[in-house]
């Protein structure tokens, strides 16, 4: 069954806070794996990771970032330093059994010459079980066909946003999805077609096993979406209520004063539900406010109410 072989997740577990419950364990019990981020900044105590498992049910599946000096700094070059970090990063994919490592490449590293250092680690390196997923911010079509198959004889996993773009291959193993969406520096919520199509193209994958991780300041509530789509066919509303009822839910965060254009910019990406079956972006709704600035929620609220009131 499809929603058996996909598994929803989000890039970290710290912000899901309920009460003063431990963020991870209440997170293992919403969703069926978590893509550790924070080991893409620094590398954790083997102590700490190892309580990480401990925290968390036997079939729970963590998967790795790879360290920033590794991708980033030495930029994949069959270094000490690259060895020694690589090393590392194993041991916590051992200590947590992940299967997957994820290295995302910077925009400056070209396809050849990752694939070029990606051999001479693996000839200097026994990676055991874990496989490598990649995510090449140059772009998979910056790719000739030579180096895909360079890729696939190596056994990496191509990761793409399917919000975005399909992978350039399947592995037949596993698929690895980073979803980001189309906004700007994580600023995104996914809406229902982007969901639709990201199970559409999850469902297409040959692979055993396909991963949805999830990113972005919406990531916990986009992934639970995608997990109840998956699991009963439905998208779930993202409030409690609908229309003016639904856009005051998501700016109780706002900040007052604040100009119309700081609205849209700030709060315009935030998904409200005009009825149960439909959801847009407040953005629609705040760009017919007219004034130029609103001192409280109060009356950004009373007058979208008298300009639908008049239509």
């Amino acid at each position: 069954m499809i929603h058996e072989r996909i598994l929803v997740g989000c890039g970290g577990w710290h912000y899901f806070k309920v009460l003063d419950l431990d963020p991870l364990q209440i997170y293992s019990k919403a969703f069926r794996f978590v893509e550790v981020n924070s080991t893409f900044y620094t590398l954790p105590h083997i102590e700490k990771v190892s309580s990480w498992r401990r925290r968390v049910p036997a079939d729970f599946e963590f998967t790795v970032k790879a360290n920033k000096l590794i991708t980033h700094l030495e930029k994949l070059k069959p270094s000490f330093k690259t060895l020694e970090t690589l090393e590392k990063m194993l041991e916590i994919c051992r200590i947590l059994d992940s299967k997957v490592l994820v290295f995302e490449t910077p925009k400056s590293l070209s396809l050849e010459s990752i694939v070029q250092n990606i051999k001479h680690i693996l000839r200097m390196l026994d990676l055991g079980k874990v496989r490598l997923a990649l995510e090449p911010r140059c772009g998979w079509s910056s790719s000739t066909n030579l180096s895909l198959e360079e890729f696939q004889s190596l056994g990496i996993i191509p990761v793409t946003d399917y919000c975005i773009e399909e992978p350039p291959y399947d592995d037949e193993e596993i698929s690895y999805s980073r979803l980001f969406g189309l906004g700007e520096h994580n600023i995104y919520q996914f809406t229902d077609d982007d969901l639709k199509l990201i199970k559409e193209r999850a469902g297409r994958r040959k692979s055993k096993k396909v991963y949805l991780s999830f990113h972005g300041i919406s990531m916990y509530l986009d992934a639970a979406r995608m997990e109840r789509f998956i699991k009963k066919g439905e998208l779930p509303p993202v409030t409690s209520s609908y229309g003016l009822d639904s856009l005051k839910e998501v700016l109780q965060d706002a900040v007052f004063p604040m100009t119309k254009n700081e609205l849209v910019k700030k709060h315009g990406w935030k998904l409200i539900d005009i009825d149960s079956k439909t959801r847009v972006p407040a953005s629609i709704i705040l760009k017919q406010l007219r004034r130029e600035s609103y001192g409280n929620l109060s009356e950004v609220l009373t007058e979208l109410k008298r300009r639908f009131e008049k239509q």
